[in-house]
């Protein structure tokens, strides 16, 4: 084998050494971007039945329902745990506002309520964007569950988007911001200058590889 042969299958190894490595660093710094926002995040998950027109209705009906009964609950919560143990106080009456609802619409669906971790795809919630990652979240499953879903966060309290501008309320960033770094807040604020950062890529690739969504999301 000749010097060049040598050289080249040198370089060819030096080079595919630097690319495993400079992946394995993008793969956790995806992980660790998506663990850190997790930890601080309960989503709201509402599923409905299917997705006639009747039952995305239902679903939507019921999600006003447990919002206006649970934003007062929420509202002076000053802690993920707070609101973690505010939302467990509260299940059974989730549940049953849920069950009213689908009772006032004359359906027999039934009603599953749980507080536990689910995958989500990459979505965006008015003007700021979540990573495709595992969730903690209060998933309210209608019927079979086979529909168009909902969702917002619970905690932080972002569930009261402008529904004119689509735009997350100032006071919901703000605690937003108090609850993540400010790596981790410039990654999910979606500003129309910069809608989609360079490292918001990296995770949004690496995390949708990685956690297969479990519902579909609109």
């Amino acid at each position: 084998m000749n010097i060049k042969i040598k050289k080249m299958i040198y370089r060819v190894a030096v080079i595919s050494s630097l690319l495993v490595l400079g992946l394995l660093e993008v793969v956790s710094y995806s992980e660790s971007t998506i663990q850190a926002l997790a930890n601080d995040i309960i989503r709201f998950h509402v599923v409905a039945n299917s997705d006639t027109t009747a039952d995305q209705l239902l679903k939507q009906q019921v999600r006003d329902e447990v919002i206006a009964f649970m934003e007062p609950v929420l509202k002076d919560s000053n802690s993920i745990q707070e609101t973690r143990e505010m939302i467990k106080e509260n299940m059974s009456e989730i549940e049953a506002i849920s069950r009213n609802v689908v009772k006032k619409w004359n359906r027999d669906y039934d009603i599953y309520v749980t507080l536990d971790y689910a995958n989500f795809p990459t979505k965006s919630y008015g003007d700021i964007v979540f990573p495709a990652g595992e969730y903690e979240a209060c998933r309210i499953i209608i019927g079979e569950g086979k529909g168009e879903n909902w969702w917002c966060v619970m905690f932080p309290p972002l569930c009261y988007v402008d529904a004119a501008t689509g735009v997350v309320p100032l006071e919901g960033k703000e605690q937003l911001k108090n609850e993540l770094n400010e790596n981790q807040y410039e990654l999910v604020a979606n500003r129309e200058e910069r809608p989609y950062q360079v490292k918001f890529k990296i995770v949004e690739v690496i995390s949708s590889y990685l956690h297969k969504s479990n519902y579909k999301e609109r």
